[in-house]
């Protein structure tokens, strides 16, 4: 197993940031910062890994690892105060969180499913692969041995050329079906699953409803945006955006 260590500090002065939630959402490995802005996550299996850090009053951070069993990282994590700018005129309406605004002019262009704040919020309680069923052109594939749980199509299948992306054993071991095309994962913009050789399936079981801000699903690859095209061997792509 590997282990990540290191320091979450304010990106201005380099204060410490005492009470940051430094996780891991594909593992459900977390760990709080102390007084210092020191913490460590250990027992954290090979492979990449999107590691994410956030606080109350601070924009979330997020950084891909590559990690080696046996081997600690260290790295540390620079916040940004996140700035509420107060409106010059009252309005009436819900406003939009800035990483939404994207979000919001692909729901307009109407191209993939989406899913809003407002339908999240309905869906408290409920796994994230239940949230999913709900979308026409998404397959969710469920472990049988875990609680784990994947998003992709029926239609066609993963490519085993040379250098394409195979099922890990890490994921065959979780109940990960063989043989099928699972769809590209993006979380806040970063790419957590593309179909590339040696990466690890996300398990969308790993998020809570209540901690999404929206979803995007674009069940075949000819209608995902440019910006989430990537070029591996997956089915369409689930675009999700946190709060």
């Amino acid at each position: 197993m590997a282990s990540l260590s290191g320091r979450v500090l304010t990106d201005s002065t380099e204060l410490p940031i005492r009470g940051a939630e430094i996780l891991i959402p594909q593992l459900r490995l977390s760990v709080l910062s102390d007084s210092n802005g020191d913490f460590r996550l250990s027992y954290i299996p090979g492979g990449r890994q999107l590691v994410m850090v956030r606080r109350l009053g601070f924009q979330p951070a997020t950084q891909a690892f590559l990690f080696t069993p046996g081997v600690a990282l260290e790295a540390d994590f620079l916040m940004s105060r996140a700035v509420q700018a107060l409106p010059r005129v009252k309005v009436k309406g819900k406003s939009t969180s800035p990483r939404l605004v994207d979000f919001e002019m692909r729901r307009e262009q109407g191209l993939g499913y989406f899913l809003t704040t407002e339908d999240l919020d309905k869906a408290e309680g409920r796994a994230m692969a239940d949230v999913l069923t709900t979308v026409p052109s998404t397959r969710i594939f469920r472990s049988n041995v875990t609680s784990s749980a994947w998003a992709g199509s029926g239609r066609g299948q993963q490519s085993s050329d040379g250098g394409a992306f195979q099922l890990d054993q890490y994921d065959k071991n979780r109940g990960a079906p063989a043989g099928t095309c699972y769809a590209a994962v993006f979380l806040d913009n970063n790419p957590i699953f593309t179909g590339r050789a040696g990466q690890l399936l996300f398990d969308i079981n790993s998020l809570d409803p209540k901690t999404i801000g929206g979803i995007e699903v674009y069940g075949g690859n000819a209608t995902i945006p440019p910006q989430f095209q990537r070029g591996g061997s997956t089915c369409g792509a689930v675009v999700i955006w946190t709060r």
